[in-house]
């Protein structure tokens, strides 16, 4: 008979120094999320100002180890589930060590990571975004929710959402106030959604894209307006083409073309790359290219367009 396999669940709580990755967890722990395992490994990479209630951590049943980056390897994982034999395992990881490391380094049987979760400090990160973008974004590429902490209403907390769908379309976003209560937010956006034909300036493209596919209640039966370039391939079917415009989510390497599938009975007359302004109804269908529902474009105009002064989008 098989031996049968079983899984020790990794906790993988990313961010940069100071973002709360240490009261997360200490927090987390308190409120017993992590009781029903009965031995606990808390793996630390990152010693902040803040540190663990050790009496807190004996509490529950955690040992706790610091590692460097150089120890962080396949050996040395496994020494400490040998010496630990842990249920379950928590990682407080460094922000700026590649989350690749922890993702491909291969681990000791049964380990597995089963959630992945980075913190931002409001706060700081217009700062660190305009500085980091690289490093950030490879962090939330790999996360299935991203929590930003310390949030204030003067902010907007819409841009902050719109640069991490940018990033993983299906990563789950909360915002929360400096007592840790959820934020709720409310779209501000740069056109008026509300007229006969939303125009969309050159410069709020990336936004509209954005807005559109995460609220399809908002923008159901609508009329848009706006500048893109021809997209038209030969899978496509008679009728379709996509004008979108590229996007730079984090730099250079990171180039991709964006917009939404558009049925127009005049196809033909269209060339591929030509700058377009096109006018079209907005419905909410099934779409193989997308696998699930998504906005797709009616076209009623395409009028050929002079190329925006800035062609590239940037979140």
């Amino acid at each position: 008979m098989a031996e049968e396999e079983y899984q020790i669940p990794i906790f993988l709580i990313n961010g940069q120094l100071d973002s709360g990755k240490t009261r997360f967890i200490s927090e987390t722990i308190e409120m017993g999320q992590f009781d029903d395992a009965k031995k606990k490994l808390l793996i630390v990479c990152e010693e902040g100002e803040e540190e663990y209630d050790q009496q807190m951590l004996k509490d529950k049943e955690i040992d706790m180890v610091v590692l460097e980056k150089e120890e962080f390897t396949e050996e040395k994982l496994t020494e400490l589930d040998k010496q630990y034999d842990p249920w379950l395992v928590i990682v407080e990881y460094n922000g700026m060590w590649d989350p690749a490391l922890i993702f491909q380094t291969s681990k000791p049987r049964g380990w597995q990571i089963y959630q992945s979760i980075t913190l931002f400090d409001a706060l700081s990160f217009k700062n660190q975004w305009n500085n980091m973008k690289s490093i950030l974004a490879e962090t939330v590429k790999y996360s299935d929710m991203v929590i930003f902490n310390r949030c204030r209403t003067s902010m907007d907390l819409g841009s902050y959402r719109r640069s991490m769908r940018a990033l993983s379309p299906a990563v789950q976003i909360i915002f929360e106030d400096e007592k840790g209560e959820q934020v709720a937010i409310s779209e501000q956006l740069p056109y008026d959604i509300n007229s006969d034909v939303i125009e969309i300036d050159d410069a709020d493209y990336g936004i509209w894209y954005m807005d559109v596919s995460e609220r399809p209640e908002v923008y159901q039966g609508k009329t848009v307006k706006f500048k893109g370039q021809v997209l038209k391939n030969k899978y496509f079917k008679d009728k379709n083409f996509v004008p979108g415009r590229q996007v730079m989510t984090c730099c250079a390497a990171d180039l991709q073309f964006i917009g939404y599938i558009s049925y127009y009975d005049h196809i033909s007359s269209l060339e591929n790359k030509q700058w377009v302004t096109v006018t079209a109804t907005i419905k909410y269908e099934f779409q193989m290219a997308y696998k699930k529902k998504g906005p797709v474009l009616y076209v009623s105009e395409v009028v050929p367009a002079e190329a925006p002064q800035e062609e590239m989008v940037y979140f």
